[in-house]
């Protein structure tokens, strides 16, 4: 967040609108020029008489500042370019200033806005201290033009300002934002010779109203408060955003009837981290609990249908530990006999949709993400590849963290759909190591838990898989939930486990009944079935853990001392 300038003047305000401005444009690798915003003196003189320089020829180019009139002789007062008796606009009234564009990437420009104010016919003053600045911001960067571009004939009513660049002729170009920021630290109402009284607020509104009778937006800030720095930034984004289309249309997830058992809670914290521009999650718990599906659930609402059929809507990878950076994010390659070039990993080739990670702790991600680490918190980062491999003067190879329909051939930019999801089994403790805290905080952390009622979820994926032999009354027995909540106690598991025991069993014994006490045979059937989905989840149990589960499923299914028996085998087979 921005905090207000230590100096309560044109300098103090230049800085915090310089670096405030220049955080809004960093994404976008646009630049904010400016003109006459260093020095407090004046360097020309200025004429009561006219209400302007003294001698025009000699900053008609290049202007120090941009002198406005504000007419005090009415009320409220009213605000215009510097005009002569005959009220036109005096030569170079209309130049705010001159800018160095010579890269083409000016988003911004900002120039000192100094006021005469008009006493009387050819009677002008000129309060002390008083200024604004004034930043007119462009949708898209103006053309490239030279160190000593003047911005020429502005108009209020039109909101344009004429701009020549490297063009042979100027044109007129649309301004998009103008920001009318305050300066001064002492509001002590002007009061001249002739007893005119003018506050340095009525001059502020009479600007304001005056730049508002065109399309652009007009926005005045005051930064002795700090709301009114972080909104600036906020402002000058937005402008940006829109134009560059960088804002994906509003997501709202709604809960999946395919996935059975995944919390409302879940779908609350996504939307919440959609809603405030958080687009990047890892998905993180229990094994089975559905975290790829839910992710790849995710990923075809962030993408939409603007894919249609000609690609799919997302990538899906699988972490590995043989991952370098060179995969995921690309590097020198061989290109041909002789010749070597950058090609661009997985990440960046389909930078235009969302990435699906799955098992992330299965590869050194830190190691392998590493150049993105700057993209995922909004800056742009520069790869050590050369666009031309041979040559030490070429640009290398640059991404930025944000879409950018103006990026330049060796830049890469994502789509407005671009979103990373990655899954995370928490089970396997020992690799979670490999994720620094530094790559945690970029993304949001959703634990995707078992299933709050997990009775509940057995009657729903039986009533689903059409298994069921009677009404799902919820007081009927249910032993598959009864084997899922022993097994709970000791390691966490989802309920992919439960669904491949409900198939397996189903096609084991076709006339099972799930939700009644368990007969001799299907006990039988249950105990086989149990070895093939649940034990295989639970090596590494201690010799106590594996003793508790083995008692009380027996207990809950009731078996016989001889299918007890082979329970508790099967079970300590699994502790260390």
């Amino acid at each position: 967040m921005a905090t207000a300038p230590a100096q309560q003047n044109i300098l103090g305000s230049e800085t915090v609108a310089r670096e405030v401005t220049k955080a809004a444009l960093r994404p976008f690798t646009y630049t904010r020029r400016t003109s006459g915003t260093r020095d407090l003196a004046l360097p020309e003189p200025v004429s009561t008489t006219t209400g302007f320089w003294a001698t025009p020829s000699n900053v008609s180019s290049k202007p120090p500042r941009w002198i406005v009139h504000i007419d005090a002789t009415v009320q409220p007062p009213i605000a215009t370019l510097a005009l002569d008796q005959s009220g036109a606009p005096l030569p170079a009234a209309g130049t705010p200033g001159y800018i160095n564009n010579g890269q083409g990437t000016c988003a911004v420009t900002a120039f000192r806005m100094m006021p005469a104010v008009k006493l009387g016919e050819s009677s002008f003053q000129f309060p002390r201290g008083w200024e604004w600045l004034v930043q007119f911001v462009f949708a898209r960067p103006l053309p490239a033009g030279t160190s000593g571009d003047a911005l020429t004939d502005f108009n209020a009513e039109r909101s344009e300002v004429s701009y020549k660049g490297r063009a042979t002729t100027k044109t007129a170009v649309g301004i998009d934002q103008i920001n009318l920021i305050m300066t001064m630290g002492d509001r002590t109402p002007f009061q001249s010779d002739s007893g005119h009284s003018l506050t340095y607020e009525d001059a502020t509104f009479a600007l304001r109203d005056w730049l508002s009778s065109g399309n652009a937006e007009v926005s005045v800030y005051d930064f002795r408060m700090v709301d009114d720095v972080n909104r600036l930034q906020e402002d000058i984004t937005r402008v940006l955003s829109v134009a560059a289309h960088t804002e994906a249309e509003p997501v709202e997830i709604q809960p999946s009837p395919e996935l059975v058992g995944i919390s409302d809670s879940v779908y609350q914290v996504i939307n919440a981290a959609l809603r405030t521009g958080k687009r990047h999650f890892i998905f993180h718990g229990p094994p089975g609990t559905g975290k790829t599906t839910l992710a790849e659930y995710i990923a075809e609402q962030i993408a939409g249908e603007e894919n249609g059929e000609a690609e799919p809507a997302y990538t899906l990878l699988t972490g590995s530990s043989s991952w370098n950076s060179q995969d995921l994010v690309g590097g020198y390659q061989p290109l041909g006999p002789g010749q070597m070039g950058f090609i661009p990993g997985a990440l960046l080739r389909d930078f235009h949709k969302p990435i699906i990670i799955d098992e992330l702790n299965r590869c050194p991600i830190d190691k392998v993400i590493g150049p993105l680490f700057s993209v995922l918190s909004g800056q742009s980062t520069t790869l050590p590849y050369r666009v031309r491999v041979d040559d030490p003067n070429s640009p290398c190879y640059k991404i930025l963290p944000k879409p950018n329909p103006n990026k330049k051939p060796h830049e890469f930019a994502p789509g407005p759909n671009w979103a990373m999801l990655c899954t995370l089994n928490q089970v396997d403790k020992t690799q979670l190591e490999q994720i620094s805290y530094a790559l945690s905080r970029r993304f949001t952390w959703i634990r995707v838990g078992i299933p709050d009622d997990t009775y509940a979820f057995v009657r729903d994926t039986l009533t689903k898989l059409r298994l069921l032999k009677g009404p799902a009354d919820p007081a009927y027995p249910n032993p598959v939930a009864e084997l899922w909540n022993i097994v709970n106690r000791h390691r966490e598991l989802g309920g992919a486990p439960v669904i491949d025991f409900l198939k397996l069993a189903a096609a084991m014994e076709e006339n099972i009944d799930f939700l009644a006490t368990p007969t001799a045979s299907t006990q039988e059937v249950f105990i086989v079935v149990m070895a093939s989905t649940f034990l295989p989840l639970l090596d590494g149990i201690s010799r106590a853990e594996a003793m508790d589960c083995a008692q009380s499923l027996s207990e809950a299914w009731s078996l016989n001392d001889l299918q007890a028996a082979n329970v508790e085998r099967r079970f300590l087979e699994l502790a260390p």
